[in-house]
């Protein structure tokens, strides 16, 4: 600590001790006074007292020799008569307070015993000249009261090697702060509270060493670190004296090449420093540009290196440093923008990501523009501002939709805003009604722009309405829910659905009902009915078992109708069955006609089982005559002679799904 000059008052402040304070206070009293003898005699006394009480702290914490020298004090003063004992004990302080406890330097020591030399001349008068008594001075008594107080009294009782010792072991405890703020109030209340220089470089030093060439787990490293900078702002002067002087000898014949990341971190998070031998500062650039960003992961696919990120972070926290960095981060756009987000470091997000991310303006798409400014430093740079203009301008109005979605900003969205109107008029009709909606649903949409984009909309269903599917223009409804579209085609919709053809029907039917009904002033599914309706009566049936997948949304009666007539073509189409799928399905239509055959045509369906591999062999064909069966059984109430030569005839077949109908059969035998 460099301090030229202490107020009085503070000095007495800075006494630990009461009863010291109190002599202190009795000093500075008589120093006011003019009474300079006084003073320096009771400085003295303060001396003694505060050497007495640090003793009894000693104690308290096991020192054997305090215990001693107490027991000694108190034995020569219960006596009452060995005042030359109890002198020679006062005498001996300074020597005792430096050697055997180390509360003192070899330089205060010697302050100590003028003090006490002084106090001997001023209380003793025979010990001078009775001619030329002693006369103190101001500036001796004050040089005395700031001496006592700095080189003891405002001291803990622990300084020297049981100092170091406990501080270390502070630092080591798993309850020890990882903050400075929280380590600096810990220490304030430690032997490092006023300490001397030679404390605080054992500590510093130590520190330094350890953190740059030891192997410690991460937990007591940030400790380490943190006791370090608390330090550095408890004595700013001493640890950055400290450091410039042994900082760059320790890194250039100690540090290992192995041990080079520990230095970029040291450097990067402790800033009492102000110098590095230029041997340490070329070693430290070569080291940050050989580093590898990038690791190798699974399938040689590369990653962003966390070890590497982390030493990079920490090396933005030197000066020197941070244009080698910068000239490193040769990146993807995608990383250094993943980089950004995850960042919890202001200045290496200001000093190098920002920086890099200006660079590779030009090449951004307009999402990595837009993350860009999501940052405020980077939302009023113009140059990024006139990359965002540009790519809006380039924009399709599907992708301004998109980046409306996506961002959620008033500044991004005036410039869309007015953009929106040179789009509108080219884009076609679903991509209006998106973008309609999307707008709609910000926060205090245009008027006008709204209105915009319905002019253009009614434009595009005039122009397009009879090339529209009915299909087509019920996802539109459905899907977009705007209702000035839907008012709009409402005029349409009963035109289209009576012109449609089945399929379309069907597919159009099959949608509406998956989605629910629309907000509609027409009975839409009503009229889906009837059309299709009308389309099946009128259909061949062909075109009737094209859309099979469909006749869920058909009348089943309606369905049986057209069957009921082309019963011989139906089990034609079974008996030439072609693959084992449609056996299944043609299977299927014989239970619908079953009412509805004769019994000769029973008989001929049952044979053509045998006579077509495509059926006998098929299980889903095997399901259908169950259900076939079943069906026989509901009209006439018994077992029909044809089913029971059937069921002879299926006694050359042995597999699951035979065996199944044979039981069925003969349960009802």
């Amino acid at each position: 600590m460099y301090e030229t000059f202490i107020d009085l008052d503070e000095l007495i402040l800075r006494c630990r001790d009461k009863l010291s304070r109190k002599f202190i206070q009795e000093a500075v009293s008589c120093y006011r006074a003019g009474a300079f003898r006084s003073c320096i005699v009771a400085t003295w006394n303060a001396v003694v007292f505060d050497f007495l009480h640090k003793l009894r702290e000693l104690e308290l914490f096991g020192d054997c020799e305090a215990a001693k020298l107490l027991e000694e004090f108190d034995n020569l003063r219960s006596s009452g008569k060995k005042f030359k004992e109890l002198w020679q004990f006062e005498s001996s302080i300074p020597e005792i307070a430096l050697t055997k406890f180390e509360l003192i330097s070899t330089v205060e020591k010697s302050d100590i015993e003028r003090l006490f030399e002084d106090r001997s001349r001023c209380a003793h008068p025979s010990m001078t000249s009775l001619e030329e008594p002693f006369e103190a001075t101001a500036e001796l008594a004050r040089y005395h009261l700031r001496s006592a107080v700095t080189h003891l009294l405002e001291r803990p009782p622990v300084q020297g090697r049981a100092a170091r010792e406990r501080i270390f072991q502070d630092i080591k405890s798993e309850y020890f702060p990882v903050d400075p703020e929280s380590a600096i109030k810990h220490f304030q209340k430690s032997p490092l509270a006023r300490a001397r220089f030679v404390l605080v470089k054992d500590i510093v030093i130590g520190l330094t060493k350890n953190l740059l060439l030891e192997e410690r787990l991460e937990d007591e490293r940030l400790r380490q670190f943190s006791a370090l900078n608390a330090i550095s702002s408890m004595y700013p002067q001493d640890t950055r004296k400290i450091l410039n002087d042994q900082l760059s000898d320790i890194i250039i014949n100690r540090v290992t090449d192995e041990n080079w990341d520990k230095t970029i971190v040291y450097l990067g998070s402790i800033s009492a420093w102000d110098s590095l031998s230029e041997p340490c500062r070329l070693k430290a650039e070569s080291y940050i540009d050989k580093i590898e960003i990038y690791e190798t992961h699974q399938k040689s696919s590369k990653r962003l290196s966390q070890n590497a990120i982390f030493i990079m972070t920490k090396a933005s926290h030197i000066d020197f440093l941070r244009e080698v960095i910068v000239k490193k981060f040769q990146i993807s756009l995608d990383d250094i923008l993943s980089l950004k987000e995850s960042c919890r470091d202001d200045l290496f997000k200001d000093k190098i990501i920002i920086p890099v991310l200006r660079n590779l303006a030009p090449q951004a798409t307009l999402d990595h523009l837009l993350l860009m400014i999501s940052e405020p430093v980077l939302r009023s740079d113009e140059t990024i501002k006139f990359y965002v203009d540009q790519k809006i301008k380039d924009s399709y109005l599907g992708e301004l939709r998109s980046t409306i979605c996506k961002y959620q900003d008033k500044w991004l969205l005036e410039l869309i805003e007015s953009e929106l109107e040179v789009k509108i008029p080219t884009a076609d009709l679903t991509t209006l009604l998106l973008s309609k909606s999307t707008y709609k649903s910000i926060d205090e949409p245009k008027a006008s722009l709204v209105e915009l984009f319905n002019d253009f909309i009614a434009k595009q269903v005039k122009e397009e309405i009879e090339t529209i599917s009915l299909r087509d223009i019920f996802i539109l409804m459905i899907f977009h829910e705007d209702d000035f579209f839907i008012d709009l085609v409402e005029s349409d919709l009963e035109e289209k659905i009576s012109t449609a053809n089945l399929e379309e029907l069907l597919k159009a039917k099959s949608l509406y009902k998956s989605t629910g009904e629309l907000k509609s002033d027409i009975d839409i599914l009503k009229l889906l009915d009837d059309s299709i309706t009308q389309q099946v009566k009128t259909a061949s049936l062909d075109d009737l078992l094209d859309q099979r997948k469909y006749w869920d949304d058909i009348d089943d009666e309606i369905i049986k109708s057209v069957l009921r007539i082309n019963v011989s073509a139906v089990i034609d189409r079974f008996s030439n069955s072609k693959d084992y799928n449609y056996a299944g399905i043609n299977s299927t239509l014989l239970v619908k006609i079953a009412e509805y055959l004769s019994p000769v045509q029973w008989e001929n369906i049952l044979e053509s089982f045998f006579q077509n591999n495509q059926l006998y062999c098929s299980r889903s064909c095997y399901r259908g005559f169950e259900a076939l069966f079943n069906k026989s059984l509901e009209l006439s109430n018994s077992v029909q002679p044809y089913w029971i030569t059937f069921r002879d005839k299926l006694n050359k077949f042995n597999t699951e799904h035979s065996n199944s109908l044979k039981r069925l059969i003969d349960s009802h035998g």
